[in-house]
């Protein structure tokens, strides 16, 4: 009998990879922790289209009056800022599926390090089990194989500023840009700004936090027109704070 497990699915590469790779390996379950970030409209689209092709059930957990209780901030340029949150998706996961104790998640090297000695202590704790097959893996790595598994990368979605397209500036999208070209796999992304990660580092240096915001976060923002004013003035200030 083949073995059943929760996948963690997020909408971006490593997750679809992931699935992709699983699928004839495992019956699985799917979940999605929504926050009520706007980018995760477009995470959430992909993310019920995969399941739907895959034949994946799928439970999406509202965490967006969570956000709200605490008076956090909507995104930042790297993470969104939540202390533990990966433990917190680990738990709703489980919770999801209590008559399931094993769960893959897409995590890559760096994040593989630097959340198992803590991961550990909780599988320990809970008596489950949450596997990383990409543990050992970058991104360009992750790229490379759901190349061989024929993976339509228009299907994957990693800017955290918008819903609607890649800014082509945020942190995320210049990882993006940066595994696409050392796999050498050919990028189908459209960016918004089709900069060079390395022009976009050069500029990060050159201008000051202030002036790399205003003069090319506050343009797509208004472009895309997904977020209100006062939104857009928020965002800017929290990115101003954070982007690095």
């Amino acid at each position: 009998m083949v073995e059943e497990a929760i996948i963690q699915l997020t909408g971006g590469i490593d997750s679809t990879v992931l699935a992709y790779y699983l699928e004839d390996k495992y019956v699985l379950h799917g979940t999605f922790i929504h926050y009520g970030y706007p980018p995760q409209i477009r995470e959430l689209e992909l993310v019920k289209e995969l399941s739907k092709k895959l034949d994946i059930p799928l439970h999406i957990i509202d965490f967006s009056s969570y956000i709200k209780s605490f008076d956090l901030p909507p995104i930042d340029s790297i993470q969104y800022i939540i202390k533990y949150q990966f433990v917190i998706e680990i738990l709703a996961s489980f919770s999801a599926y209590p008559n399931l104790n094993t769960m893959f998640v897409g995590w890559l090297k760096d994040e593989w390090n630097n959340r198992m000695s803590l991961l550990k202590d909780i599988e320990s704790l809970m008596g489950f089990k949450v596997i990383a097959p990409f543990r050992t893996m970058v991104k360009s790595e992750v790229i490379k194989l759901g190349y061989e598994l024929g993976i339509d990368f228009t299907k994957t979605h990693s800017c955290i500023v918008s819903g609607k397209m890649h800014c082509g500036i945020c942190m995320a999208c210049r990882s993006r840009r940066r595994a696409f070209e050392e796999a050498k796999v050919k990028d189908p992304t459209i960016y918004y700004y089709n900069l060079h990660p390395a022009e976009i580092d050069k500029l990060s240096r050159e201008l000051s936090l202030e002036e790399l915001v205003e003069r090319y976060f506050r343009p797509f923002l208004q472009y895309t027109g997904e977020y209100p004013k006062d939104f857009v003035d928020n965002l800017v200030n929290i990115l101003k704070k954070y982007n690095g």
